[in-house]
Parts: structure tokens; C-alpha cells; sequence
């Protein structure tokens, strides 16, 4: 992963399980942003659609249609993982920052 301790890495793993519900949850602002982000992005739907009209074989461009929520699942498996290392390497810099600026203020 990164380079914490065992007991480092086991909090942090702690931490992020008990946030990661509300972390998870997209509120009616996320729903704008991301539709903000992806308007202009129908990339899918062009594609299922010209796959319909190469082929009348429904079975085929069924699985041609699995094939692509597959992909697309690996997308946001690696998303997801991604995601959950930066939320642990930013909380664990934060509390690094803080702890260097108790040190700082009992010096004072």
C-alpha cells in the first residue's frame, strides 16, 4: 500500500470503514456535478446504439453490452481503490501536520 506500520495502516483502515458510508453517498450536489461533468459524454449510449445497427442478433449485443458494464465495473473498482488510498494518505498527512504543530505550539 503506502508506507505506514501495521497499527498505522490497521487505524487507518478503521477510520475509513466507519466513513465510508457517508463518503459513499451521493448528495443532490454530487448528482449536479457529476451530471455537470458527464454532460457532454454519451459515449455508452453512441456505442450501444451502433452496435444495434451492425447486428440484429439480440444475444450478441447482449453480450457485447456485458462486456462493457464489465469494463466499466473495473473502471470504478480501480476508482474506488484509488479513491480509498488518497482519503488514507490525506488523513494520515493531516494528522502528521497536526501532531508537527502541537510539537511547534509546546515549544512556544
Amino acid at each position: 500500500m503506502f508506507n505506514l506500520d501495521k497499527k498505522e495502516e490497521s487505524v487507518l483502515n478503521e477510520l475509513f470503514s466507519s466513513r465510508e458510508e457517508f463518503i459513499c453517498v451521493i448528495a443532490d450536489y454530487d448528482k449536479e456535478k457529476i451530471k455537470e461533468l458527464v454532460k457532454d459524454n454519451d459515449t455508452y449510449e453512441i456505442l450501444l446504439n451502433r452496435i444495434k445497427e451492425l447486428s440484429t442478433n439480440d444475444k450478441m449485443i447482449n453480450e457485447i453490452r456485458e462486456s462493457l458494464e464489465s469494463y466499466t465495473d473495473g473502471i470504478h473498482s480501480i476508482s474506488s481503490y484509488e479513491n480509498e488510498k488518497f482519503y488514507k494518505i490525506g488523513f494520515a498527512d493531516a494528522v502528521k501536520l497536526f501532531n508537527e504543530c502541537a510539537k511547534i505550539n509546546s515549544k512556544i
